[in-house]
């Protein structure tokens, strides 16, 4: 057994008796030593992020029960707020702390690499450290003054029952637990509860949360969007922002959220040109912040200098020209501050452009947002209003640019075709879209046929049909085959030449027995030869999954599942919330390009009614009326097999055969094929350009 020294037992007591040092917290801070993941570490210096000294000095502010930091990625928002405010307890005020991470899996490496590196980087955190080794552990470390350092994330088991009085809540837009951030928050605060003005919550994080409304624009500069989450926190508080000055003319502006400090062309012109142009030309060129009161081009070289000399200033307070501040703030136990993505000490204005001009080209090309998302997230420290909530959908609007060609031929342009299908309990709605290029080499679509099948081969006594029952009779799917999985539509050029459906996408969700239906007659087109391609397509539940997933669903021994999965049935998982995100933009766009739908003029009005039927929500998109919205779903199932056969992918100029011009195509030969029956309608058309007639 070994004893402890009598040196070491007087170091002990004292470090369990020293009283807090009354000094800034920043100053505090200074024992911190941030290393990297290569093991070299520098100390902690308040000056390279000099707006986040305030918010750091104000968790130690007896005013406040609580600070909430908004900002963007490469700010220095976690190293502030929760590594240095950890070295300023552990070094000069010890109390019982719990860092709260977004789960349980991110508490563990955020422990392991962020705390375990600082505390051996930092000497003056590394002495304070228990010399036992059982009280050095992953979740749960406890230092020679007798503080304890918790690891926690978002769970009841995990935030409740327990008095603590700091509790440092990070990257909470992201928080995967069973609470909400609100609960989260009023949970922090009760903990910190028993310490009365001493305690302290700390909530961090880039805004990630979206929001709808895509017509809200700010009562006061100070204002966030109307978004859960961080922002949501944010407006309980005083609502502070980042002022600093113009190097040109000396007046103080706000370091805003976003990128409207730059003066980037409208959104119709840059979606255009972030196709042709050279994004990094575009980023230099666009990169200079502009001053609102002279106007002047600022460059990035200002920005340290800007930084230096800038202050925060909440709602109701005016910030004059020599950095002096009059008038009141709101009054409010929370300090609440937003920083904008324009003072992040960590990355220059022309990468800030060039990622958000990337994301522009991702979203113009393919109709894929995410990246656009992500960039206004963690680079412009703003939420993101979704395409599909900046404008209503207006079926008159689409129904007025419909172009004219026969009904059921392959119109010129179209490359090949793709056909889904939504089952219901007495019919199969189908959708056949043509996918081709234009003159420009994007990718649009076309609306070939749309139909609808509501009667069995099943006699019903009287020299008629029954009615489809797809739920009960396999025989009844069989219709499938000739109607959609093995047609050929007829070219439009008169050649006599046709082009078959070159992917099948089936819902195979719906009233009970419907999956197993689906999944026996999958088997039975795999004995024809006739499975290849064909895939049934479900909409998957979580929405920050993968835009789609080929899985092989397995549920044979599971006594809770009557499906009939057996994993030998291959189905595409989609992402439907944002594949309706995409094609919710396509259908909006009003003139040709990436993603343009082109409608024939012999559609019916339902069909666009269909397609506006759902309304997007900050919950996902809702079908808040109960309308039918078959096309819709259809075309959300035709851009995940899109997706799935790698479209999005191609080079045009050198296209897999399968996608070639007509003339190149081998799936397009001439056949005997009965033309469709003629479907017309009596009203204004509008021709298009682009079909080649």
């Amino acid at each position: 057994m070994t004893y402890a020294t009598a040196r070491e037992l007087r170091g002990g007591v004292a470090e369990m008796i020293r009283p807090p040092r009354r000094i800034k917290v920043s100053e505090g801070a200074k024992a911190l030593h941030v290393a990297n993941a290569s093991g070299a570490a520098g100390k902690w210096d308040p000056s390279v992020s000099p707006y986040m000294v305030q918010p750091l000095d104000m968790t130690g502010s007896r005013h406040y029960e609580a600070v909430v930091f908004v900002g963007p990625a490469r700010s220095g928002k976690t190293i502030s707020l929760i590594d240095a405010r950890l070295a300023y307890l552990i070094t000069c005020n010890p109390a019982d702390t719990m860092v709260v991470q977004m789960s349980k899996d991110a508490a563990e490496d955020y422990s392991k690499t962020r705390i375990a590196r600082g505390i051996a980087a930092s000497p003056e955190l590394r002495k304070r450290l228990s010399p036992r080794a059982h009280d050095d552990n992953i979740l749960l470390k406890f230092f020679r003054s007798g503080m304890s350092l918790r690891m926690g994330w978002p769970s009841i088991s995990v935030l409740s029952g327990k008095d603590i009085h700091d509790v440092l809540m990070t990257d909470v837009d992201n928080y995967t637990g069973d609470l909400g951030i609100d609960e989260c928050f009023g949970l922090a605060l009760k903990r910190t509860q028993t310490f009365m003005s001493a305690g302290m919550v700390v909530a961090e994080s880039s805004p990630a949360t979206d929001y709808t409304d895509g017509a809200w624009k700010p009562t006061h500069p100070h204002h966030g969007p109307p978004a859960a989450g961080i922002a949501a926190l944010y407006a309980r508080g005083d609502r502070r922002r980042w002022y600093w000055p113009c190097p040109e003319c000396g007046e103080r502006f706000m370091a805003a959220p976003g990128y409207d400090g730059f003066a980037l062309p409208p959104m119709d012109e840059l979606l255009e040109r972030v196709l042709v142009d050279d994004i990094q030309q575009m980023a230099r060129h666009y990169s200079l912040l502009h001053c609102p009161s002279c106007g002047v081009g600022l460059d990035h070289r200002w920005k340290d200098d800007m930084n230096q000399a800038g202050v925060w200033a909440g709602e109701g307070q005016i910030v004059h020209p020599d950095g002096s501040i009059s008038g009141d703030p709101l009054e409010t136990r929370i300090a609440s501050y937003w920083l904008g993505g324009v003072a992040a000490a960590y990355q220059s204005w022309e990468s800030l452009i060039e990622r958000y001009l990337q994301a522009m080209r991702t979203f113009a090309s393919t109709g894929e947002e995410r990246p656009l998302k992500t960039t206004h997230n963690v680079d412009g420290a703003i939420n993101y209003v979704p395409m599909a909530a900046r404008s209503s959908s207006d079926p008159n609007e689409m129904k007025e640019r419909a172009e004219t060609w026969p009904s059921g031929y392959v119109p010129a342009g179209v490359r090949f075709l793709v056909a889904t299908v939504d089952n219901q309990a007495n019919r199969f709605v189908v959708l056949v879209l043509g996918f081709g290029v234009n003159e420009s080499g994007q990718l649009e679509r076309w609306v070939v046929d749309s139909f609808t099948l509501r009667t069995s081969t099943r006699p019903d006594g009287s020299g008629g049909f029954l009615p489809l029952d797809p739920p009960k009779y396999l025989e009844d799917w069989e219709r499938l085959v000739d109607k959609v999985i093995t047609r050929r539509y007829p070219l439009g050029d008169e050649t006599g030449r046709s082009m078959p459906i070159r992917a099948v996408g089936i819902d195979w969700g719906g009233k009970s027995g419907t999956s197993v239906r689906a999944l026996e007659f999958w088997r039975s087109l795999k004995k024809r030869q006739l499975h290849g391609r064909v895939r049934l397509v479900k909409g998957g539940t979580k929405r920050d999954a993968a835009l789609f997933k080929e899985t092989y669903p397995d549920s044979s021994k599971r006594k809770d599942r009557k499906s009939g999965s057996a994993g030998d049935v291959p189905q595409l998982l989609l992402n439907a919330d944002r594949l309706k995100d995409t094609v919710d933009a396509n259908v909006k766009r009003a003139e040709p390009g990436p993603g343009f739908y082109h409608f024939p003029d012999w559609l019916p009005e339902a069909f666009y009614a269909e397609l506006t039927a759902e309304t997007r929500t900050a919950n996902g998109w809702k079908n808040l009326a109960g309308r039918r919205n078959e096309a819709f779903d259809l075309s959300v199932y035709a851009e995940g097999l899109a997706l799935w056969m790698k479209v999005p992918s191609i080079d045009w100029k050198a296209p897999p055969a399968w996608a070639a011009e007509w003339d190149e195509n081998p799936d397009v030969r001439a056949d005997d094929v009965a033309p469709p029956p003629a479907r017309t309608r009596t009203r204004r058309v509008i021709r298009s350009k682009y079909l080649g007639r």
